[in-house]
């Protein structure tokens, strides 16, 4: 006799920047509207290329503890932007429903073009950072001297 527990059903959703908050509070109250019963909302705000967000990172360990029975998402790409089929994937081999209430048909031009948007958008954020990065670090080779 062992203890059977319940598993959940997660509403996750994601924006890609702080300034989309109010898209953020939008996605999850479609999610909301279109699933009655739910466990928790997991929510993220980052780029959809980075596989180490908060939410994003908790979604997948409760996976993999097979403590979710279901995942439902508004569109594939606020999961994540690329590796979507091995998501579906390690859903399945742990007996999780992944649900995307919105899927869009998109031609490959446009999957394209917005794929190469995307990873430009993470380079450039990456390279603004770096230049923050470097000009912290000339101030303190100017204090230093």
């Amino acid at each position: 006799m062992g203890i059977v527990r319940k598993r959940k059903i997660i509403l996750y959703s994601r924006v890609s920047s702080s300034t989309q908050k109010d898209d953020l509070a939008n996605q999850v109250k479609y999610l909301k509207e279109n699933v009655k019963d739910y466990d928790q909302v997991i929510t993220d705000v980052g780029s959809g290329l980075n596989m180490r967000r908060k939410g994003f990172l908790k979604l997948l360990r409760i996976i993999l503890n097979n403590e979710v029975s279901k995942v439902v998402i508004a569109y594939p790409d606020r999961l994540v932007r690329f590796g979507f089929e091995i998501l579906e994937e390690v859903c399945k081999a742990h007996n999780c429903e992944l649900v995307v209430l919105n899927k869009e048909d998109k031609t490959p031009k446009q999957e394209l073009i917005e794929d190469l948007v995307s990873i430009l958008a993470s380079l450039s954020g990456k390279l603004y950072g770096m230049r923050g990065q470097e000009k912290v670090e000339k101030c303190v080779e100017e204090l230093k001297a």
